[in-house]
């Protein structure tokens, strides 16, 4: 067995886990809405939350059906990222005071 195929799994948890955060997100934002999002900044903020989660959440999903490995590992790595991006614009979102 081959060095490539023993870590193959690992990028497979790893956009699955990914993808599932992301999704999870995804949904709490889309409950919460934009409706306390009063000033262009927050509404640019809140949409940006949006596209950076459902880009990391397609970039997962993608990485999960791609066979190639180094593709797979980039597409992991890539999606984690743009989870973290997201996350921290979440927390940024979430540090700014409405009203």
């Amino acid at each position: 067995m081959s060095v490539s195929l023993l870590h193959e799994p690992h990028y497979d948890v790893l956009s699955a886990a990914v993808a599932g955060t992301a999704s999870t997100m995804l949904t709490l934002l889309a409950m919460l809405g934009g409706a306390g999002a009063t000033t262009v900044l927050l509404k640019m903020l809140f949409d940006s939350q949006l596209v950076v989660l459902e880009f990391a959440l397609v970039v997962g999903i993608t990485g999960l059906v791609q066979r190639r490995e180094s593709r797979k590992r980039m597409l992991s790595h890539i999606s984690a990222l743009l989870l973290i991006v997201g996350t921290i614009l979440v927390s940024l979102g979430a540090a700014i005071p409405i009203g």
